[in-house]
């Protein structure tokens, strides 16, 4: 299923891969991370940058159309900016 996913990546957005796969939403959510985090090594905090989305902060791919998802499987918002750029700083070593 993760070869899968990243195929799929190529070409959808993480928040579609569980409507392409049949995959509950956390189990693939769980799978986009570590394809982030250990497969594609996007795991510095120079390929993250936080972005405006709505009235709250997330955190985006610099490079890649891709939302950042914790080990959890959640995406995360942030009340400010500073928030934001903080836990890429201390997430993303």
């Amino acid at each position: 299923m993760k070869q899968k996913i990243i195929k799929l990546l190529e070409d959808y957005s993480s928040y579609e891969i569980p409507n392409l796969t049949g995959l509950d939403r956390e189990a693939a959510n769980k799978l986009v991370h570590e394809i982030y985090f250990k497969d594609w090594g996007l795991n510095n905090p120079k390929y993250w940058q936080a972005e405006m989305s709505g009235d709250v902060w997330a955190i985006y791919g610099k490079d890649f159309a891709g939302e950042w998802i914790d080990e959890c499987g959640e995406y995360l918002c942030f009340d400010t900016e500073a928030e934001a750029n903080q836990y890429i700083q201390e997430t993303m070593k």
